[in-house]
C-alpha cells in the first residue's frame, strides 16, 4: 500500500500517521529506538528521545537507512542543544520558522552521501577507478584489434613480396634463357655465314 496514504496527505500528516501506528520507544540517553518503515519508492526513519522528542526523515529507498539514522542523531544533537527548553513548551509547528534554516543545512549536508558516508565516498571512488578502467580496457581492446589489423596487413604483404620475388626470379631465369638462346643463335648464324664466305 501507499505510505502516505494517498496525494492528499501532506508528509507530517503521512510521517505522523506512520509513527502513531508504530511508535518507536527510547532507550536511554540521547535519540534512539529506531524505526524504518518502507513504501515503494520511500522510507521513513524514525527515532525519540527520553523527553519523548521524535525525529523523522523520509529518504528515497535506495539511500542508507544508516546514514538517516546517522542524519537524525546529529540533527537531535544540535535541535537539543539550539531548542532544548523551547521544545518541551512549544505547541504544534510553532518552532517551524526558527528551525528551518537548521533542518535546510542538515538536509544539504547529508543530501551527498559521499560527504557523511565513508562507506559511499569509497563506492563512489572505486565506481571511478572501475569507469575509467573500463574505459582502458575498451581502449586496449581497440588497440588490440588495430594490432590485429595492422598484423594481417603486414602478413599479407609479406606474402605479396614473397610472390614478387618468386615471380621475379621465375622472370630473371626466362629472360636468361632467351638471352642465352638469341646468342646461340647469332653465334651459329655468324659461324654458317663465315663457313658460306670461307
Amino acid at each position: 500500500g501507499s505510505l502516505y496514504g494517498g496525494r492528499d496527505k501532506s508528509y507530517a500528516d503521512a510521517t505522523a500517521l506512520v509513527i502513531g501506528n508504530d511508535p518507536p520507544s527510547a532507550n536511554g540517553a540521547g535519540i534512539s529506538g529506531f524505526k524504518v518503515v518502507q513504501s515503494e519508492i520511500h522510507q521513513v526513519v524514525y527515532g525519540v528521545d527520553g523527553d519523548g522528542l521524535c525525529l523523522a526523515v523520509i529518504t528515497g529507498l535506495k539511500y542508507p537507512s544508516r546514514i538517516a539514522i546517522q542524519m537524525l542523531m546529529e540533527l537531535h544533537k544540535t535541535f537539543t542543544n539550539k531548542f532544548g527548553f523551547q521544545f518541551k513548551s512549544a505547541t504544534a509547528n510553532s518552532l517551524t520558522k526558527k528551525s528551518k534554516p537548521l533542518l535546510v543545512e542538515v538536509c544539504k549536508k547529508y543530501d551527498d552521501l559521499t560527504k557523511v558516508d565513508k562507506g559511499a565516498n569509497l563506492l563512489a571512488k572505486v565506481d571511478e577507478v572501475k569507469t575509467s578502467m573500463q574505459g582502458n580496457i575498451a581502449a586496449m581492446l581497440v588497440n588490440s584489434e588495430q594490432a590485429e589489423g595492422l598484423a594481417a596487413q603486414s602478413e599479407q604483404l609479406n606474402e605479396q613480396a614473397n610472390v614478387f620475388k618468386k615471380k621475379s626470379t621465375q622472370l630473371k631465369k626466362n629472360m636468361w634463357w632467351k638471352n642465352l638462346k638469341l646468342t646461340i643463335l647469332l653465334v651459329l648464324l655468324v659461324v654458317g655465314i663465315l663457313a658460306v664466305i670461307l
